[in-house]
């Protein structure tokens, strides 16, 4: 009934599905409720202005996405940047999260940002080829980011392509795709709560 989706996220409560979708004359935030049986067929959420082709909602009502937004072309990927809306208060104008998150020269789009916003994980330092390494920046307490640092040899342990990031809800595990062709493309995991509190800047709680 979705199958002609893709990058799907669960709502906070886990009772929606959310979908990035339409042309590129008019893209649309699709949505599918939770049923006794399943999922429900999609239905319009929203109507934007601007691409999206990754988000991620939080705890606060904001709702992280991945678009070329009011500043780039749709088929230019470098100028896709991280941004965010609040769909809590009917809110869809972008905020573009800017430095140090976003590079203005490379794709930036794949992310994972945890629901009560305290840090964000980066696909980064991206290549003409979309190669690239993970790296993460940590919320400060007033609402700038810290410098993205990377997440370390083991993880960034060569030239690839590393995306779909996800932590579970208790931060113990961190999953995310790398591949260097479409032969090898896997997921890997990866304990995660240790490195998280490690590499945690000094005044950040």
């Amino acid at each position: 009934m979705n199958e002609q989706f893709q990058t799907p996220t669960f709502s906070i409560d886990n009772n929606t599905l959310y979908f990035p979708g339409g042309d590129s004359l008019s893209p649309v935030l699709w949505q599918s409720k939770k049923t006794a049986s399943g999922w429900g067929p999609p239905s319009r959420g929203f109507r934007t202005k601007y691409s999206i082709y990754d988000l991620m909602p939080t705890n606060s009502g904001n709702m992280y996405i991945g678009t070329n937004g009011t500043w780039g072309k749709m088929g230019d990927y470098s100028t896709y940047d991280i941004a965010v809306i609040n769909v809590s208060n009917n809110d869809t104008v972008l905020h573009n999260l800017g430095a140090p998150i976003n590079n203005d020269t490379a794709f930036d789009g794949d992310f994972f940002i945890a629901k009560d916003e305290s840090y964000i994980i980066i696909s980064t330092n991206e290549t003409k080829d979309f190669e690239c390494e993970l790296y993460i920046s940590y919320r400060k307490p007033d609402k700038t980011w810290t410098t993205p640092v990377s997440l370390g040899p083991l993880i960034n342990n060569g030239i690839a392509h590393r995306f779909g990031q996800y932590v579970t809800p208790d931060n113990k595990y961190l999953f995310y795709t790398r591949a260097t062709s479409e032969k090898d493309c896997a997921i890997y995991w990866v304990r995660f709560d240790k490195l998280l509190h490690n590499l945690k800047p000094e005044g950040i709680e």
